[in-house]
């Protein structure tokens, strides 16, 4: 790789992507042409640093985010294609459904870990013989 040479074009079409937009789009919004906005994801064109920082404006991120700049590379974030899919559907929900999803999910995320942690799962385990117990004695 060339020193000097910032090499996004990966993250210009993950990103697009991910907001769902077509290529016409970004190029709108940065105020050039649908080729020379694909030049610059596939690489045959840079864009200088006013662009990228437009880029990253539309995109509501960082120049560090956007260039893949990072402090500790080591604790960067892997995301599965699958959370890929998700954040990319959760981006087209309006805010008051994304913040449900959030609630919900964050909830969800508590419930399975206590159900998969040992302490809780005999509470439960009691919980339920406990019941059944005074049912017995009920009759």
């Amino acid at each position: 790789m060339l020193r000097g040479v910032i090499r996004i074009e990966n993250k210009l079409q993950l990103l697009r992507e991910l907001h769902d937009w077509k290529q016409q789009d970004v190029a709108d919004a940065l105020g050039v042409t649908r080729s020379t906005y694909a030049n610059y994801e596939s690489g045959r064109r840079s864009p200088d640093i006013d662009t990228l920082m437009r880029l990253a404006d539309v995109y509501g991120i960082s120049l560090d985010e956007l260039t893949g700049h990072a402090i500790k590379p080591s604790s960067s974030l892997q995301l599965t294609s699958q959370a890929l899919r998700l954040l990319k559907n959760f981006n087209q929900l309006p805010t008051d459904s994304q913040e449900w999803y959030i609630a919900h999910m964050a909830f969800d995320a508590k419930a399975n870990q206590a159900m998969t942690t040992p302490a809780t799962t005999y509470t439960y385990e009691q919980s339920a013989i406990s019941c059944v117990s005074e049912s017995r004695h009920k009759k």
